[in-house]
């Protein structure tokens, strides 16, 4: 290899590494924000976190927006990001809750909306699960410190065109549980996360519970499955 080859090399990983470092310092600052908006949300709601989901007679009400129209049409449905619970107090689409580390560009990536809707999986404990009942009082936590709200998610799609058993795909994902492998390890081996008492950490995958189908990306856990180890 000759010099200056070795230092472009050099260069490129420096560059790589400095990159890294910014977008994750994005990614924290972006969860901390929504650490507040949380914070806010509660006051005005009795301490009860809001629901994972609802179904209303508007559409379908998640945490990060309303979905009307084509309701399950892989890439088409449409998201009123206004409508979610936490906009009136983020004021913003697009700018804190999207990771900047995750790859919209990726010829891998599989939209489920009409484009980027919500980067960061919610603790559905938290928000009352699949029905978005039985929602947690702030109160019911005993170490907030060690329960997360948020946190980076993603899911390798074979099931839904134009993903395939051949031709896995990633997707946004929004639930963090005690079963699925949907915690994104994509700062550097780890995932990012907010905790109920505001503070922002990273944690590194669960051993044995990585899903590596799709080169270069790894999707896991960060508990043994069927352990609510940080949901309550």
């Amino acid at each position: 290899m000759t010099l200056i080859a070795l230092l472009a090399l050099v260069s490129s990983a420096v560059l790589s590494s400095v990159k890294g470092s910014a977008y994750n310092a994005r990614c924290v600052a972006g969860l901390s924000q929504l650490g507040l908006a949380t914070q806010l949300y509660l006051n005005d709601h009795n301490n009860r976190y809001f629901p994972f989901v609802e179904n209303t007679a508007e559409g379908k009400i998640w945490y990060f927006g309303l979905e009307t129209g084509a309701e399950n049409e892989e890439g088409k449905r449409h998201l009123d990001a206004t409508s979610g619970p936490l906009y009136p107090y983020i004021q913003s689409i697009g700018l804190i809750e999207h990771c900047p580390c995750f790859n919209y560009r990726s010829a891998n990536w599989k939209p489920k909306f009409e484009g980027a809707s919500w980067g960061y999986g919610y603790n559905w404990v938290l928000g009352g699960g699949a029905s978005g009942k039985n929602r947690i009082h702030r109160s019911a936590i005993a170490h907030p410190g060690s329960v997360v709200v948020f946190g980076d998610c993603a899911q390798i799609n074979t099931f839904q065109s134009p993903a395939s058993p051949d031709n896995p795909m990633l997707e946004e994902f929004y639930i963090i549980n005690e079963r699925d492998r949907t915690i994104h390890f994509r700062h550097q081996s780890r995932a990012n996360f907010l905790f109920a008492d505001g503070h922002v950490d990273s944690l590194p995958l669960e051993p044995g519970t990585e899903d590596s189908r799709i080169k270069g990306e790894t999707l896991g856990r960060i508990a043994p499955a069927g352990s609510f180890k940080y949901l309550r």
